[in-house]
């Protein structure tokens, strides 16, 4: 039996009268009737008593007629819910954003367009460090990223979107010996602990920054962190230095200081995402974000 069939049953189920359930059905009434002689012989079961004057239902009837409407409705609603889904009107949409980057004023314009227009879209945002976010990008766990140029744009499958161009400072102590300097070189600090996150959370990033001390004519000495959460809680209490953007959440902390020095790598904040991964919601959420960026 198939959904048709069903569909067949509950119209001459309602109507008691085969013709004008045909004519509901837009089918002939011989049509209706192969059809549900077909379901009798297919259940082993008489549906229908039919004489010339009147047509009445079965007890078996009455029970198939009360499961079968839940069971069709239950089909439509399904089916109205995955259209919904790929057209872009429902579903779940997951955003992972890079820890320590401030984005809170880039959302609120893009939230209160989906509250409007799209209320039943769920959108998830979740912090991670480096690593993580393209791992879960890949694995489809992600749908869209907020992370760092330099983390993304070599990598395969991955296409992105600035949100905005930011530049490296050294970010020291707020009682630190140069906290007070306009400009500084990295080769200032070669005698200094430089914190970086590791290289089995981020390949780039202390590749980048080694390089630069290389060029700058030094080896540093380099206390790696587990996450880029653990460097800034370091730099914070002053265990160290370290490399970090103009968008990290603690550039505004009274208790570091951002210094202005030349380009290491390009932290630009940078919108991803993984081109062989389809959600309809994601192309209408990067258009309506980066537009209120």
């Amino acid at each position: 039996m198939n959904m048709i069939q069903m569909k067949y049953f509950i119209t001459a189920a309602k109507c008691l009268n085969f013709t004008k359930a045909a004519d509901q059905l837009f089918i002939t009434q011989p049509a209706l009737s192969r059809q549900i002689a077909a379901m009798e012989s297919e259940l082993n079961m008489q549906l229908f008593v039919r004489n010339n004057r009147q047509v009445k239902l079965t007890p078996a009837a009455v029970v198939l007629l009360e499961e079968f409407e839940k069971i069709y409705h239950d089909y439509n609603l399904a089916i109205a819910r995955a259209a919904n889904s790929f057209a872009g009107v429902s579903g779940e949409l997951n955003i992972g954003i890079l820890e320590g980057a401030y984005v809170g004023d880039l959302f609120p314009g893009v939230l209160r367009h989906f509250a409007e227009f799209y209320p039943q879209v769920k959108i998830n945002l979740r912090n991670y460090s480096f690593n993580a976010l393209v791992e879960k990008l890949y694995s489809g766990e992600l749908d869209l990223i907020i992370t760092l140029l330099f983390d993304v744009q070599l990598r395969d499958k991955l296409q992105y979107e600035v949100i905005e161009h930011t530049r490296d400072c050294v970010v020291v102590h707020k009682d630190h010996r140069l906290a007070e300097a306009r400009y500084v070189k990295l080769s200032d600090f070669q005698d200094e602990t430089i914190l970086m996150v590791s290289p089995e959370d981020s390949e780039m990033s202390p590749k980048l920054i080694l390089d630069a001390c290389k060029s700058c004519g030094f080896c540093p000495k380099v206390k790696f962190a587990s996450s880029l959460q653990e460097e800034m809680l370091w730099v914070e209490a002053g265990v160290g230095v370290c490399i970090l953007d103009t968008r990290n959440s603690l550039y505004k902390n009274t208790s570091v200081r951002f210094l202005n020095v030349d380009p290491i790598s390009d932290p630009s904040l940078t919108l991803a995402w993984n081109v062989d991964h389809y959600n309809p919601m994601k192309g209408i959420f990067k258009d309506n974000f980066l537009k209120n960026c």
